[in-house]
């Protein structure tokens, strides 16, 4: 069979450089793990809509010999939308830069977009998921502006659970809750002992950011976490921002093929200029405070 030669499929390439981009996105985007997530069905309006569920009562009656009870219990649900936003950045190449440079320019800018996408939406979930009114303050005392010099401690993960405990927040399907930490706080949290332990003793090895497990809990390193000041003009000091979360505590759009894309196009005629980029419509809720926790420290 004769194999020709000097042809190329130049609508090949966007696919794979898409393909790349949201490959990327989501193995490395941690807030998209663990919230219930919404598919973006083309020409359904800019509302992502989720549904929050209300745990059931306890049932401490027994049902004996009498006949099955006229009325069991009732999913509580309810409705919760929030618009889409669209997000995006771009780089513009010089096409006879890229032909002539010593290494592969689209390529490398793919790379540095794919990551800036992840960052920018990591971020901005992790904005909502740490603005929540359930928290946690660390060293026992009761306000942000106290917060000098308390680091993290295992003390307020306990108390973390204990409160999702108590307000009967199911863990995710694995029977564990999930911390999200800044990496700055891991050695505050844990030995390097512990570290080693934890790492060679993991099971999701494949999983990124993922450390370890403690308390029935799962813990996975985002820098995107939040760092704020403590508002104490005296004794000013950096406050970072934690977050352990039960099942269905927030809602997150599902990135795919129509919720996130990688943009090529020209920008003049003689086609000297090119710019890549990549765009998303993208939006996160809160759905159910009692399951998210905020724990702050030093």
């Amino acid at each position: 069979m004769a194999t020709v030669t000097g042809q190329t499929n130049p609508e090949l390439f966007p696919q794979y450089y898409e393909r790349k981009l949201l490959a990327y996105v989501k193995e490395n985007l941690v807030a998209i793990r663990f919230g219930q997530k919404f598919s973006l069905p083309r020409n359904s309006g800019r509302q992502a809509v989720f549904t929050r569920f209300e745990p059931l009562p306890k049932v401490t009656t027994p049902i004996t010999d009498q006949p099955t009870p006229a009325s069991g219990a009732s999913i509580a649900t309810q409705q919760v939308t929030v618009p889409l936003e669209e997000y995006g950045n771009y780089i513009d190449l010089d096409e006879f830069t890229d032909l002539t440079s010593f290494v592969p320019l689209v390529d490398q800018a793919t790379d540095l977009l794919s990551y800036n996408a992840q960052q920018s939406l990591d971020s901005i979930a992790m904005n909502e998921l740490t603005s929540g009114t359930n928290v946690i303050y660390a060293g026992g005392v009761t306000r942000r502006a106290d917060l000098v010099n308390t680091p993290i401690t295992k003390t307020e993960i306990r108390k973390a659970v204990n409160l999702l405990q108590r307000n009967n927040i199911p863990p995710f399907p694995d029977g564990y809750y999930v911390c999200l930490i800044h990496p700055d706080k891991t050695l505050d949290l844990f030995t390097d002992q512990e570290l080693i332990q934890m790492s060679l003793a993991k099971r999701e090895a494949l999983e990124k950011g993922f450390i370890g497990e403690f308390a029935g809990v799962k813990f996975y390193v985002s820098t995107t976490l939040p760092i704020v000041p403590n508002g104490n003009s005296t004794t000013p000091d950096d406050v970072y921002l934690t977050v352990v979360l039960g099942q269905n505590a927030y809602g997150v759009v599902d990135l795919d093929g129509t919720t996130m894309q990688m943009v090529q196009t020209n920008v003049d005629k003689l086609g000297r200029v090119k710019t890549i980029g990549w765009k998303a419509y993208f939006a996160v809720k809160r759905l159910y405070e009692p399951a998210i926790v905020r724990v702050e420290s030093n």
